[in-house]
């Protein structure tokens, strides 16, 4: 009997390790430094989602930005010296790591 139980307490524990969720940082203000100033925190990707970050630059320069768990479609959008990228990523948890 203990042997059963053993082995279904196994058996739970690696299905419930193979179904952790993407884990992402949150921030809702990065500075231009690549501190967060606002929100810090991490967030569990819900199904569908992704680790996010949107990252504005001014003159080429990294400006601000957010991180988070989101719904994502990767674009860059320019608006002459202003772009403001999107970037989407699932490999693995914390991704979306910002390195100014």
């Amino acid at each position: 009997m203990g042997k059963h139980i053993l082995l279904l307490l196994l058996g739970l524990t690696l299905l419930v390790s193979s179904l952790q969720a993407l884990v992402c940082f949150e921030c809702g203000n990065l500075n231009s430094m690549g501190i967060c100033n606002f929100r810090t925190a991490v967030c569990y990707a819900h199904p569908g989602e992704v680790c996010a970050s949107v990252l504005t630059y001014k003159d080429g320069k990294f400006v601000y930005g957010n991180q988070s768990c989101a719904e994502c479609s990767g674009r860059t959008v320019e608006h002459g010296s202003l772009i403001v990228s999107t970037n989407c990523c699932s490999a693995t948890s914390f991704c979306n790591i910002v390195r100014p």
